[in-house]
């Protein structure tokens, strides 16, 4: 049975089999593993370019060494070739859209800056009350309707400072009116403060669900692990979906 080399090296027999000799697979990947979409596309744009030139190889030869008997299946070669133009497309459709992301992402950021030093409404109970300020737009909402509600001011140490009495209704977002001054009238420090809301059930041992919304002046943007923007308020992280105003 005849036998013949190819230009790579590798044995073939009349038909176009490799009899023996190196692994004809796809080539060895380095350790170092692309740690982003743009890495990776980029990688596989050359192990496509890589194998390709193998398979095209590896399909000529065949050709020229087949049996005149047995041609090769030409709607097999087809589909392979096909198969070879789809991974491609696909690749450069990856390639397009790694692109449009990290535009999005940069036009994104941009349009977030116009939120630094804003002062800003979200779901949270903390606020930081400094000299000169008027308002304090805190706020809460009930899930469902309260037989009497208790909103409590909290200074940095957890000591009560103010106590007031809230709305009872629920499905509607209550505002709390506090004047920066204690329970005697003093008018209190500038510093870290917490509200607490209390409400008290018709029924007997149930429980409402509250939520409360504070304020804050945004001193950065950034983003969390999981990708979503988030703004740096006094020493928390607020995501950006927790906003509820901007003033």
């Amino acid at each position: 049975m005849a036998t013949t080399t190819d230009s790579t090296g590798l044995t073939l027999n009349q038909y176009g089999t490799y009899s023996a000799g190196k692994s004809t697979g796809s080539k060895t990947v380095s350790n170092n593993t692309p740690t982003t979409d743009e890495a990776k596309t980029a990688s596989a744009t050359k192990g496509l370019g890589d194998n390709f030139e193998t398979f095209l190889t590896m399909l000529t030869t065949q050709m020229k060494n087949q049996d005149p008997l047995k041609p090769m299946d030409t709607n097999d070669m087809t589909k392979q070739l096909v198969d070879f133009a789809n991974v491609e497309q696909n690749i450069g459709t990856n390639s397009r859209l790694d692109k449009l992301v990290k535009l999005q992402g940069a036009g994104t950021a941009s349009t977030n800056l116009a939120y630094l030093g804003r002062t800003v409404a979200y779901e949270g109970d903390s606020f930081q009350y400094t000299q000169g300020m008027t308002q304090a737009p805190l706020g809460y909402q009930l899930e469902t309707a309260a037989k009497s509600v208790r909103v409590d001011i909290l200074d940095g140490q957890g000591r009560l400072v103010r106590s007031m009495t809230g709305e009872t209704s629920a499905g509607t977002k209550h505002a709390v009116t506090w004047d920066f001054k204690d329970d005697n009238g003093n008018a209190v420090q500038p510093g870290t403060y917490r509200m607490n809301v209390a409400p008290t059930s018709a029924e007997k041992d149930a429980t409402i669900k509250t939520t409360s919304y504070t304020f804050g002046t945004v001193g950065g943007i950034g983003s969390n692990k999981d990708g979503e923007t988030v703004l740096t308020i006094g020493t928390s992280e607020v995501p950006l979906s927790s906003l509820t105003t901007v003033y």
